[in-house]
């Protein structure tokens, strides 16, 4: 809506102009309609104006002169002057007044229509260009700490905000965290019908800080009931944590009151159910040992882990989660606790050499903003913890598979060895029993093959010299003197004679 002021010493003329304002605008609004500057001067404080419509010919003030006067009292109000009189001069100085329109009389009414939509225009990009920056002082107040902030930034920031209504008395804080855009929507609805002064900001993922004026008529737990008014408001499908803040008192306060917000949010983020709603003065007093999550990971889970006792480690890391939803505690906590499980995972897949140092296999860090509840973290947690377990005990199972495979190649290597006949040794296919093999030692079952009766007919040529070369190309498996002769000396690099020669001399 543009409010608009209509001054002219001739009442014909001022009433004219003010009906043919309210013909041609769309959103227009006439506040004001007076026969002199000071008239106007008088009431300016009692009601909202944009535009003033000023004739610059009237006695005792002239148009110029009370267009100076205004722009020191409202610099932002725009004005037009209307003059029956052709003279350059006057235009002159209205253009250094900054006057967006010089019309003559009698007023042509496209003139006057294209002048009400410039100005409607212009004020709308200054309005945006305005309620961007208060935004973006709204935002760092909100999400910076003080001490990190600049004094002459923090200073500027606080005094842009302490004139405005919101800060008018006490206000409060209500931190919305959900997963869905229809929860954006709604919240815009609701606060928009609210009889009081409100904000909305948003600069994290899912969360939704909405700040409430409070009145000296409102009651102790006005803050409490905005916040369920809002709870109830949500859609019934999507799960809706909110925190609220107590009473607080200008803009430099707004950090302190968002982080006590939050700190609610994050203590009904444990309730279960689709919404729940807490605010400052409902939180416990009492304070939860912070090494508890770290004792019963180092009691329980570590040890059983290392054992891989499965069964145990589950219900460890159970027991761990259930402890954690008691203590409800904060979400860099939280992480922090999670952090340590998944060291200590990581820790034993390096020991087993399942990844190699500096791997950077395992998840990133686990975010509670990124979940909708508690559930839904630690039910995710929790499969990503026995997940981690099914790799740990499938690994161990295949390196016990390995193990008895190179144990019966070593009892049976001067026999014909046979892969589907090592795969009925331990239950596989052959197939899999090739690719498993390959993958667990970085190489071939029939190079290990080749590479113990190697080791064995080296011996053999040492210590046995009434033994053939042939002769210990039988007693490893070869019943081929030639291939005995071609597979050593692409294994050794000198034919099986050449080795005992070197070796004996």
């Amino acid at each position: 809506m543009l409010n608009v002021m209509i001054i002219d010493d001739e009442e014909r003329i001022r009433l004219g102009l003010a009906k043919l304002v309210e013909q041609v605008g769309e959103n227009v609004k006439i506040t004001g309609i007076y026969s002199n500057g000071q008239e106007l001067l008088d009431n300016l404080d009692l009601t909202n104006v944009d535009l003033i419509i000023t004739d610059i010919k009237m006695p005792q003030m002239s148009g110029l002169e009370l267009i100076e006067k205004v722009q020191q009292l409202r610099p932002a109000v725009k004005f037009a002057v209307v003059s029956g009189f052709n003279d350059f001069a006057f235009a002159r100085s209205a253009i250094r007044l900054g006057v967006e329109e010089y019309l003559l009389k009698p007023v042509e009414t496209a003139d006057l229509a294209q002048l009400l939509l410039r100005v409607t225009e212009k004020l709308n990009k200054e309005g945006n260009r305005q309620s961007a920056v208060l935004d973006d002082y709204y935002r760092l107040l909100l999400s910076s700490a003080p001490e990190r902030l600049p004094d002459q930034l923090r200073l500027e920031a606080c005094q842009e905000l302490e004139d405005l209504p919101l800060f008018l008395d006490h206000y409060t804080a209500i931190v919305i965290h959900a997963q869905s855009d229809q929860v954006n929507a709604r919240i815009g609805r609701i606060v928009e019908g609210w009889a009081r002064e409100t904000k909305i900001v948003s600069w994290e993922v899912d969360i939704t800080v909405v700040i409430a004026s409070i009145g000296s008529g409102d009651y102790g737990d006005t803050a409490r009931n905005l916040g369920m008014t809002l709870l109830q408001a949500m859609p019934a499908n999507v799960r809706v944590r909110m925190g609220v803040s107590g009473l607080f008192a200008s803009p430099s306060t707004l950090r302190e009151c968002y982080k006590q917000a939050k700190t609610s949010l994050q203590y009904a983020w444990y309730d279960s159910g689709i919404r729940a709603c807490y605010s400052a003065d409902q939180l416990p007093k009492r304070r939860d040992d912070p090494s508890v999550p770290h004792r019963l990971i180092d009691r329980e889970f570590r040890s059983v882990l290392r054992m891989l006792d499965i069964e145990r480690a589950n219900t460890a890391i159970s027991t761990w989660l259930e402890e954690i939803s008691q203590q409800r505690p904060l979400w860099h906590n939280l992480k922090e606790y999670c952090s340590l499980v998944q060291g200590v995972v990581h820790h034993e897949k390096l020991e087993r050499n399942l990844i190699t140092p500096g791997s950077e296999e395992e998840p990133a860090e686990w975010l509670p903003q990124l979940f909708s509840d508690w559930e839904a973290y630690s039910q995710a947690f929790l499969s990503w913890v026995q997940t981690q377990f099914r790799v740990l005990k499938d690994t161990n199972q295949e390196n016990r598979v390995v193990e008895n495979i190179k144990s019966f190649i070593h009892e049976h290597y001067t026999e014909e060895l046979e892969l589907h006949q090592l795969a009925e040794v331990v239950y596989l296919t052959p197939s899999y029993l090739s690719k498993m093999f390959r993958t667990k030692t970085g190489e071939t079952i029939t190079d290990y093959i080749i590479s113990v009766r190697m080791e064995q007919a080296k011996k053999l040529l040492c210590a046995e010299y009434g033994l053939k070369t042939y002769e210990v190309g039988q007693k490893v498996g070869y019943s081929d003197p030639a291939y005995f002769n071609k597979v050593f000396k692409k294994v050794v690099g000198l034919t099986p004679k050449e080795y005992r020669d070197r070796v004996r001399s």
